[in-house]
């Protein structure tokens, strides 16, 4: 009997220690599925960008998105999205409020799975425009193809615009307007004299504008008149006749000479004067047919040449050719005010704001000039920057003057 209850007490304490094994392996399992870290991720982003995140999660359900332990609704700014064992976040503008961590959490059969992403905000660059290179001026014969090629800097991306003597261009059968990355051209097809003029692209963005002028000079091919033509080939006709003619009259007068070396004196002068009558008229006429062809073309252009020469070098009075009229800048972004201008002799020029030359504090002003274009520079704009400037232009024949306002903003 003893040995009875041994053995059953024996065999009941085996089973009891056989459920407690499977209850701990059961245990066991459980916590092992209970929480499953799927991938963890880095990711660098940009403040104003939109981002999706994507978690590859098969036969999920309940699904969360969390940052920094706080659920993420679904929403404008956070919206939900599947495809397929994807799951899907879009930020739709990324600030630094989504820097820390972002998980996407989810039931499946083997558990809830975690989806990490650790992420970083970085600022978004907030560059105004400003010319890498700018457009140069040219002349050009007429007839020809030009292009204005510049490379502007800035971001956001610029807006530009080009304008021609002030009026904006827009794109015809003879204009194109074209953009590679940061190069932007203004191309004229077969360009006319009435192409010829001042050329300005101007740049801007939230962050501030920059514009660049040069000028275009077409030129005017000299053709040859229908009536020239016919004159250089009568010309050459009266030549060839007075060539013979000329021949000629040298044979006979040489026969003429023989003859009165045994003659009267009187007689022989008398001759040698008839010859020299005829010779001289024949040359006359010869050199006067031969001018009419190439020594009259000649005198036409260089004519013309100096006709051109004489006007373009008349002093002219300055004119300020553009100027833009008002300005809004962000504070503590550069500004660059551009004015094309001419006149010849070249002027003087005169920046100022409430009587104060801009050039007498070269910390706060910088001002670039070229032969028709001159700049005023605010490397960093300032609140008490905002305010009206001129400028003055003058040389010995007169004077102009312009005004542009500047109008400063906080970001």
């Amino acid at each position: 009997v003893l040995a009875s209850n041994k053995s059953k007490a024996l065999a009941t304490k085996t089973e009891i220690s056989e459920q407690v094994l499977k209850k701990e392996i059961v245990y066991g399992e459980v916590e092992s599925y209970t929480e499953i870290k799927a991938s963890h991720t880095q990711m660098a982003m940009t403040e104003g960008q939109s981002l999706t995140l994507k978690a590859n999660i098969p036969r999920a359900s309940d699904i969360r998105w969390i940052l920094n332990g706080m659920e993420l609704a679904n929403s404008e700014d956070y919206r939900y999205g599947v495809s397929g064992n994807n799951h899907t976040m879009t930020i739709k503008k990324v600030s630094q409020y989504e820097q820390g961590v972002i998980t996407c959490e989810a039931k499946t059969e083997h558990g809830l799975v975690k989806c990490q992403f650790n992420t970083t905000v970085t600022e978004a660059r907030s560059d105004a425009p400003s010319f890498l290179v700018q457009p140069r001026s040219q002349n050009v014969n007429e007839g020809q193809n030009v292009k204005f090629t510049c490379e502007i800097a800035g971001e956001p991306a610029p807006e530009i615009e080009w304008f021609k003597d002030n009026i904006m261009i827009s794109m015809t059968s003879n204009t194109k307007l074209s953009r590679s990355k940061n190069v932007y051209t203004l191309e004229i097809i077969e360009a006319t004299v009435a192409d010829s003029g001042k050329y300005t692209i101007k740049a801007k963005n939230k962050y501030g504008q920059c514009s660049a002028t040069s000028s275009l000079n077409i030129i005017t091919l000299v053709e040859e008149p229908a009536k020239m033509v016919i004159m250089e080939q009568r010309a050459a006709a009266a030549s060839l006749h007075s060539d013979s003619f000329s021949a000629t009259s040298v044979h006979m007068a040489g026969a003429s000479m023989a003859k009165a070396s045994m003659a009267h004196e009187g007689s022989f002068q008398r001759q040698f004067e008839s010859m020299s009558a005829a010779s001289m008229s024949a040359m006359t006429s010869e050199s006067m047919v031969s001018m009419s062809s190439s020594s009259m073309m000649k005198m036409s252009i260089d004519t013309l040449i100096n006709s051109y020469l004489f006007f373009s070098h008349c002093p002219v009075a300055p004119k300020i050719e553009f100027l833009p009229e008002d300005i809004s800048i962000e504070l503590g972004r550069p500004l660059s005010v551009s004015c094309a201008f001419s006149g010849d002799p070249t002027p003087e020029i005169e920046w100022t704001r409430t009587g104060k030359q801009c050039d007498e504090d070269s910390d706060r002003f910088h001002i670039e000039t070229t032969e028709d274009l001159t700049t005023l520079v605010i490397p960093c704009v300032k609140e008490d920057d905002a305010g009206a400037y001129t400028l003055k232009l003058s040389n010995k024949l007169g004077s102009a003057m312009a005004t542009v306002n500047i109008h400063t903003r906080s970001m």
